[in-house]
């Protein structure tokens, strides 16, 4: 073997090791940058994000948690089925149980009417699973008059009262309507108020307590003027005992 023989060798040994270790770093980077990339997704870090919605999504790939601006806040759900949402739209936060139906959030909004008084409002409320809420805190201004409370309520399954709501909505009046009115109350469709703790319009504090229709049947308030009084009616809403009662007149 002559010398070119031999430096040509040596050539293609040192191009095969380039080879090799042009193969290996780019393997390497390749490795860095995928690892760069998984971890951005498990954790990113911002200063300050502008955003028009949020969904935080669960592992099924079903909401756990959606926060949105008025336009982009996301029609309810129940039994897998999407409902209509209020046409006043309004920001907030959206909760979801674990089969992706809402079983909760928060709202809000204010505005001036076009009497240049606010019409404003906060609502956090607590859904039943496969219901409407039954737990809700909140503030509401409209017309000049303002409530400020923590409501219970006593709603039924939208399975139940659904399929009812839907029938009303067609029904010509008459007796029949009436009858479906009566059944779609009776499943709990109109949500009847159970428990009202706080500040009334008429800016009384007061502690009202109803029946499963939701008719008041004991209130205890206190006036801005600070006079008490604690009633009793009857299921029509009608006071059959109040105290402290009248002195009699001398």
């Amino acid at each position: 073997m002559n010398e070119n023989d031999t430096l040509i060798g040596q050539l293609k040994r040192q191009n095969q090791l380039l080879k090799s270790g042009l193969a290996i770093a780019s393997g390497a980077v390749a490795l860095l940058l995928l690892t760069a990339a998984t971890e951005a997704q498990r954790h990113a870090r911002f200063t300050e994000i502008d955003v028009e919605r949020i969904n935080v999504i669960g592992p099924n790939g079903k909401p756990d948690l959606v926060i949105a601006n008025r336009d982009r806040l996301p029609a309810p759900i129940t039994d897998g089925k999407v409902g209509k949402r209020s046409p006043e739209k309004a920001p907030g936060m959206i909760f979801y149980n674990a089969v992706g139906d809402e079983n909760g959030g928060f709202i809000f909004d204010g505005q001036l009417d076009a009497q240049g008084k606010p019409r404003t409002g906060m609502h956090f409320s607590m859904d039943r699973f496969g219901g409407d809420q039954q737990l809700a805190l909140g503030h509401y201004e409209s017309n000049g008059f303002m409530e400020s409370g923590l409501n219970i309520y006593d709603g039924g399954l939208t399975r139940d009262y659904g399929p009812l709501r839907d029938a009303l909505d067609k029904a010509a009046p008459g007796p029949n309507r009436d009858i479906l009115l009566k059944k779609w109350k009776d499943a709990g469709g109109n949500q009847p108020r159970r428990v009202f703790v706080g500040k009334t319009k008429g800016r009384s504090s007061a502690l009202i307590l109803a029946g499963a229709d939701g008719t008041p049947r004991i209130m205890m308030t206190v006036t801005p003027e600070g006079t008490p009084a604690l009633d009793f009616l009857d299921d029509k809403g009608r006071i059959v005992q109040h105290f402290p009662q009248a002195e009699a007149s001398r």
